[in-house]
């Protein structure tokens, strides 16, 4: 059951974060092109949930720069997949960094849902109860077919000596098989209408440790998430973790685990709850 929870209102301008935070590449010279594969293992705890992600892409380093503002910029182009056990997704995606603390990500993906854990579970109202118990005794019901996601992301990124300040915000529109009128959408874990928006918005303040042995990021975040024509908010306030080594292990380059751990401050099922996030991954 993979069931993650963000929501922002539409309304709300553009400013970005994620937890998912981008892995460090060594120095490279000008125009230097990387190739990588990133793995990923994450488990949820309210609402209980799994899935296993894999990313690989290239990526064209174009202008390095004595300015910080200027080094490192970058293109990418490369493919995604995400598999959970209420759905799969995979899809492409184009990433750019026109200036250090700007990152432009535009991604479409085709949707496939199981039949089982939720998938496709449709609702009469957008006000209904969708918690574990409903959908538990709702056991059958699901639906299996196919559906379309397409996002534009905008992460700004700003550090001062040992604080990295990062806002994520995302734009992402879902299309749905059949007619709805609503569906409970497992990745948000929120219901959208047949054809709806999801605006999301993370924001981070890390406190950032390097070692020989690893590189730290620890701190507070808020979310917040809000769908366009259900109305289904979501919002959560925490601390996040972030650890990556620097040595290989085992296959693995950037071996990494990070946890997220929050309270909702607004949710349909969950306000006043706990959440819990960790992940393990590695690039290859």
């Amino acid at each position: 059951m993979h069931r993650f929870k963000n929501r922002l209102n539409k309304k709300h301008l553009m400013m970005c974060t994620v937890l998912f935070l981008a892995v460090i590449q060594p120095a490279l010279a000008e125009t230097d092109t990387l190739e990588i594969t990133e793995l990923d293992l994450v488990g949820l705890y309210n609402p209980l949930g799994l899935s296993v992600s894999v990313k690989s892409y290239q990526r064209r380093v174009y202008r390095h720069d004595p300015l910080p503002l200027w080094d490192g910029l970058y293109y990418q182009l490369g493919g995604q997949a995400l598999v959970t056990p209420a759905f799969s997704r995979a899809g492409v995606h184009a990433e750019w960094l026109p200036i250090a603390i700007l990152k432009l990500r535009a991604q479409i993906d085709r949707l496939y849902f199981s039949g089982a854990f939720g998938s496709l579970l449709t609702f009469n109202t957008a006000n209904e109860s969708f918690d574990d118990d409903v959908i538990e005794n709702r056991e059958g019901e699901e639906r299996s077919g196919y559906g379309n996601r397409s996002s534009f992301q905008i992460t700004l990124q700003t550090k001062h000596q040992h604080f990295i300040v990062r806002n994520i915000t995302e734009q992402v529109h879902y299309q749905f098989p059949g007619s709805g009128p609503y569906y409970l959408e497992r990745e948000n874990e929120l219901l959208l209408a047949r054809s709806d928006s999801v605006l999301s918005n993370q924001i981070y303040v890390l406190y950032e440790t390097k070692t020989p042995a690893y590189q730290r990021m620890i701190g507070p975040y808020h979310s917040y998430v809000s769908v366009d024509k259900s109305g289904n908010k979501s919002e959560r306030l925490g601390l996040t973790w972030y650890q990556q080594f620097n040595k290989k292990m085992a296959t693995l380059n950037n071996a990494r685990w990070y946890l997220q751990a929050g309270k909702y401050l607004q949710e349909p099922n969950r306000k006043d709850e706990v959440y819990l996030l960790l992940g393990i991954g590695g690039d290859f």
